[in-house]
């Protein structure tokens, strides 16, 4: 039968509380002994002094309470654990030093040239002299540092003589003084200031029979040129780019024909994350007197906006443009898309405007015309066009189509007012198809190539040909740099195929341009240098200009200095 013993279960239970505080309280347990014998015999007489069940207990041996000898066992009480969200480590390492002896390692980066780094010369000058009779200098001097507030102040003189030929000569004097103003208030300023001193002369006359002082045939064209712009340095918090442009000049020649003109851009950029809405308006205004005086005038717009992915880009605008009271809506769009990264992108697109026909611009192109041109015109078009451009193989390439319908496309006529030929311009309205290629990149190391090529088709409504414009314009260089970058060799060939013209009775020159140019530059030491250029090493005497034989074979050699 099953005895319930609740006195005796008390004390059990006392006693395994006795043990437990005797683990941990192991120095005091004799202090404590007699105490905890005198509370157990109080706990046990309670124990049976209490009523029990109806049963009979028979008491076999009287309870003899005794502590058994405490083991030494040493516990430490665990902390509590807590879940670790933020796992740092502290390491003690001793610091050993350790005299090794090693040979330094060479780095070097992947698919970067070895050219030495440019010690950041400021000035340089490049003196020389050549056949036939041709003085040449270019020296420059930069005051501040590029990226910062600085001031390019620079000069060059070139000239050439041929005795061969009477007054075949020319003299080239230029003054450029150009600068940047950094401020603080994150905008910016550039500035620039030029002045142009040209000589050409009128050569191109029967010298069989006939003979002119310099002085009668010298075409002397002067050009004074300022210019500023302002514009933000540092992006804005609104990432919008702002910019306002000013330039004027006067030109003239010695012939009492004056030229001025006023250009004026403005424009802002506001950035949607990559893709850009902008809004560029402006005028040109030009002035020309000489015996009479002509004005050509025009005012232009041109918002456009640029969107999409890396891999495919659009570009929607529209050019705005007013000029003699005519009105002209050009489009500006482009679709760009990205078929291997960088290796291939496909465009296509249209656009067009107004190009300027003043009498600066014409004299720059054909500096033989009379001192008094019949006319200055714009001439409008609209140019449709796709091709593709990428990289490959580390040299960047371009290849392009178009559509090209102009009205009044700038030609040339012969003038034969004086004993001399000298030119005037005319206009007709052409259909033109092109087709052009550029490249440019590394072939190998230190090797550079650089190339293009331009090929014209004309259509005009009235006039038989495309007076005095090359059908075809090709050019290819080669650069390359040896003897630890000291002395760099080239190699340039130019063709332009025979312009036409109109046959006046002149002696017949060659009119096919192929010329053949070498080149060499050697730095004795790291500032001062040699130079030597062999051009038209072929002797063509091509004739761009009717009645104006090229020079043929010309040297140029010198000395290089920078500092």
């Amino acid at each position: 039968m099953r005895k319930k013993r609740k006195g005796i279960e008390s004390m059990a239970a006392m006693t395994d509380l006795i043990n437990e505080h005797l683990g941990y309280k192991i120095k005091e347990a004799m202090i404590y002994r007699n105490y905890l014998v005198l509370v157990f015999l109080l706990l046990n007489g309670i124990s049976f002094g209490q009523e029990l069940e109806t049963e009979t207990v028979e008491v076999v041996k009287n309870f003899e309470a005794r502590l058994a000898d405490a083991n030494k066992i040493r516990l430490e009480p665990a902390p509590e654990v807590k879940e670790v969200t933020d796992k740092r480590f502290d390491y003690l390492i001793e610091e050993k030093s350790l005299q090794v002896d090693y040979l330094a390692p060479s780095i070097k980066a992947l698919g970067v040239s070895t050219e030495k780094i440019d010690p950041g010369y400021r000035g340089f000058v490049k003196a020389g002299f050549g056949y036939p009779l041709s003085p040449y200098l270019d020296a420059g001097y930069l005051f501040g540092e590029e990226g910062n507030s600085n001031l390019l102040a620079r000069l060059s003189h070139h000239s050439a003589n041929d005795k061969n030929i009477e007054n075949q000569r020319f003299s080239d004097n230029d003054l450029l003084l150009k600068g940047t103003l950094l401020t603080d208030k994150g905008f910016s300023l550039d500035g620039f200031g030029t002045v142009s001193l040209d000589n050409h002369y009128f050569y191109g006359y029967n010298q069989e029979d006939t003979t002119f002082e310099a002085d009668d045939v010298r075409n002397k064209l002067n050009l004074y040129e300022l210019g500023l712009k302002i514009y933000n340095s540092a992006e804005t918090d609104t990432k919008l780019n702002y910019w306002a442009a000013f330039k004027g000049y006067r030109f003239g020649n010695n012939f009492a024909t004056r030229e001025t003109g006023l250009n004026i851009d403005l424009g802002l950029t506001k950035w949607f994350g990559d893709n850009p809405l902008s809004i560029a308006l402006g005028t040109d205004l030009t002035r020309l007197k000489d015996t009479a005086i002509q004005k050509l005038n025009t005012f232009y717009i041109n918002p456009s906006f640029s969107f999409g992915t890396s891999s495919l880009r659009f570009k929607i605008g529209a050019e705005l443009a007013s000029a003699d009271e005519e009105y002209f809506i050009f489009p500006d769009a482009e679709l760009l898309l990205n078929v291997a990264g960088s290796g291939m992108s496909i465009f296509v697109g249209t656009d067009g405007g107004l190009r300027k026909n003043n009498f600066r611009i014409l004299s720059d192109y054909n500096p033989f015309l009379v001192p008094q041109v019949s006319s200055i015109k714009n001439s409008s078009f609209y140019d449709f066009y796709a091709g593709v451009k990428g990289l490959a193989a580390g040299i960047e390439y371009s290849a392009q189509a178009g559509y090209k319908p102009t009205n009044d496309l700038a030609l040339f006529e012969v003038n034969q007012e004086k004993e001399w030929t000298r030119f005037d311009v005319l206009y007709d309205t052409a259909n033109i198809i092109y087709l052009q290629a550029s490249v440019k990149g590394q072939l190998f190391q230190n090797l550079d190539l650089s190339g293009s090529i331009v090929q014209n088709f004309y259509d005009l409504n009235n006039e038989d040909k495309a007076w005095y414009l090359p059908n075809l314009q090709a050019n290819i260089g080669l650069s390359y740099l040896t003897l630890d970058q000291q002395l760099r060799l080239k190699a340039e060939v130019y063709v332009n195929d025979a312009v036409a013209y109109q046959e006046l009775g002149l002696p017949n020159e060659p009119n096919l341009l192929f010329d053949v140019s070498l080149g060499a530059d050697y730095f004795l030491t790291p500032n001062f240098g040699l130079f030597l250029h062999l051009n038209n090493l072929s002797t063509n005497k091509y004739r761009r200009w009717y009645g104006y034989p090229g020079f043929g074979l010309n040297v140029l050699g010198g000395l290089t200095a920078r500092f």
